[in-house]
């Protein structure tokens, strides 16, 4: 494979990952509930989970961070519902160590049918890191 080959194929899976398709959560609608994507590791101690919180068709996106060094995070968090990004919020200081810092965004009132999830990025010393989802979830 060239080197060309090979970057097109990492830029492709980078966007991919960049944007999960919606729809991978629960296989039916959901009206209440927290849901967690997978908890990832950033800078070599710092973690973050992003959640999503459903109470009838609102959704809440929840942020969270734990760091175990030095460093300083600011942490993003917003709502993607049917691909629009709604319901952003930034969060400075995320300096907690257990059992960690929160960031949420507020209720976003979506109406029931549609995909949602939240999605959370860090800023550490300055740095953008990557993303962190959580499950895609079908509001009904």
């Amino acid at each position: 494979m060239t080197t060309r080959r090979t970057l097109a194929a990492a830029a492709l899976a980078a966007s991919t990952l960049a944007t999960l398709a919606l729809g991978t959560g629960s296989a039916h609608a959901v009206t209440s509930g927290i849901y967690c994507g997978a908890t990832q590791q950033f800078a070599g101690d710092v973690y973050a989970q992003a959640c999503v919180s459903v109470s009838g068709t609102s959704v809440f996106p929840l942020l969270h961070v734990t760091n175990h060094g030095n460093h300083a995070i600011t942490g993003v968090v917003w709502v993607n519902h049917l691909g629009s990004y709604e319901d952003y919020n930034t969060c400075y200081g995320m300096t907690a160590s257990d059992p960690g810092s929160w960031c949420n965004a507020g209720w976003d009132p979506i109406g029931a049918g549609g995909y949602a999830q939240a999605q959370g990025q860090l800023v550490i010393d300055g740095s953008w890191s990557g993303k962190v989802f959580s499950p895609s979830e079908y509001i009904g």
